[in-house]
């Protein structure tokens, strides 16, 4: 009888042994700390160059090839997924993804995600309208309060002109959308990055229409940020760290920058 329980015992400690094994196949253990070895990042519906686009059927752009550089470091596996903007956001609150490759830092936006501990690029955000217009801009947020303003939902563009309570904002849901507001005269002004707004207005053959003011409205350094529902999002973001700072040192990043029309003294660097 003891051998037999000694044999149901056995059985038991194997079956409990291989549960345990078994359910995170996915992951890398360092002590205490699981990384994940696939990650879901996710990218918005509509191309956001110089971030992501997709050209002659390939997804880039500066957050994709460092994103890609970083993973292949780490020995990770990187998948993406492509969502309207309000979904990428609540998708990060549900931890249905990992992490974003394209975000602004906020405080209203800290309770859901881990950022990296530095940017990896960095946006201009200018006003536009159509080419033409009367319609000037020196810096000054209250010279623009006669105008209706198209803002993207959910998109930050600092905190001086998110707060601007006094001023005549409406939010679509992407940058055709703006731009097609703008050109039909539901907009005076809009808000957005030049290069995904020309890109939106080549695609409805408009770029050459619209004029973009100086300065920009807001300057914000671009980060990569993780879900705070994944067990392993704090170690994911310091590990993410360590890797970005080490390749923001060496002449590939600073191709990259090259490549994609930004500079290094934009970067502070």
């Amino acid at each position: 009888m003891a051998k037999l329980n000694w044999l149901l015992l056995s059985g038991v400690l194997s079956l409990f042994t291989w549960q345990v094994t078994g359910a995170m196949p996915n992951s890398q253990s360092d002590g205490d700390d699981a990384i994940p070895t696939k990650l879901t990042a996710a990218l918005a519906e509509a191309d956001y160059p110089p971030f992501y686009f997709v050209d002659d059927g390939r997804l880039q752009g500066i957050s994709i090839e460092v994103l890609e550089r970083i993973a292949e470091r780490l020995n990770l596996e990187v998948s993406y997924r492509r969502l309207s903007w309000p979904r990428v956001l609540q998708s990060l609150q549900d931890g249905q993804v990992d992490m974003v490759t394209t975000f602004s830092n906020t405080a209203e936006r800290a309770p859901s995600v881990v950022y990296a501990g530095v940017p990896h690029a960095v946006e201009n955000n200018h006003l536009f309208s159509r080419a033409g217009d009367d319609i000037s801009f020196h810096g000054q947020l209250e010279d623009l309060a006669a105008y209706r303003i198209g803002a993207i939902r959910g998109y930050t563009y600092g905190e001086a002109f998110d707060s601007a309570d006094y001023l005549l904002k409406e939010s679509v849901l992407d940058e055709p959308t703006l731009v097609r507001m703008v050109m039909g005269g539901r907009f005076d002004v809009a808000v957005g990055n030049p290069f995904a707004i020309r890109r939106a207005a080549g695609e409805e053959q408009r770029a050459a229409a619209l004029q973009f003011m100086d300065p920009p409205v807001n300057r914000s350094p671009i980060y990569m940020a993780f879900s705070r529902r994944n067990p392993a999002a704090l170690e994911l973001a310091a590990r993410f760290t360590t890797t970005l700072v080490e390749f923001k040192q060496t002449p590939a990043y600073r191709q990259l920058l090259d490549k994609y029309g930004l500079t290094v003294s934009e970067m502070g660097e």
